[in-house]
């Protein structure tokens, strides 16, 4: 199995291989364009040509990172793919300087083996302002929120921008 960055010729697979999760209510569904937008955020795991798992890595913020569409193809679960995603996908959080990783799921014995916890989703203005009041469960999500830290508390950079309270995260003013 070769773990590698996601190229646009994968975009066919990426849906094939998450459209059951999307079905059965694991997995939100993702527009192909977004696919193709951001396809740069994607790896896949590969076999014999085939792609067996994905996952993307989406910076919410200067500090927060989200791990989204993680997915095994059906088949594969239990061969160390999705855990090797989410390591690829934290290092590359390491690489950035990101402070913390989440992940908004069901699987929370995989990820609380990966040394996530548990949080309240309030703890994540960044990802309700962004995504979570665009959403169809907004009123009525049932995901579990999983944070993983980085970088100890004590060595954290303070925002270089404050997190605006209105939810725009529009840039910020000009200073003067």
């Amino acid at each position: 199995m070769t773990i590698r960055q996601a190229v646009i010729t994968d975009v066919p697979q990426i849906v094939d291989l998450i459209q059951p999760y999307v079905d059965d209510g694991t997995l939100l569904p993702v527009p192909v364009y977004r696919l193709y937008e951001r396809i740069r955020d994607f790896i896949v795991a590969e076999t014999d040509g085939e792609i067996v798992g994905c996952g993307s890595l989406m910076i919410m913020w200067y500090d927060l990172a989200e791990i989204r569409s993680l997915a095994v193809r059906r088949g594969h679960h239990g061969g160390g793919v999705g855990r090797r995603l989410v390591e690829m996908l934290i290092g590359e959080a390491r690489v950035l300087g990101i402070a913390k990783v989440f992940a908004l799921t069901y699987q929370t014995t995989f990820f609380g083996k990966l040394g996530f916890q548990v949080v309240t989703k309030e703890t994540l203005p960044q990802k309700i302002w962004k995504d979570c009041v665009h959403c169809t469960k907004y009123t009525h999500c049932d995901e579990v929120a999983m944070v993983l830290e980085l970088i100890p508390r004590s060595e954290q950079t303070p925002s270089p921008f404050p997190i605006p309270t209105d939810g725009t995260l529009l840039m910020p003013s000009p200073a003067g």
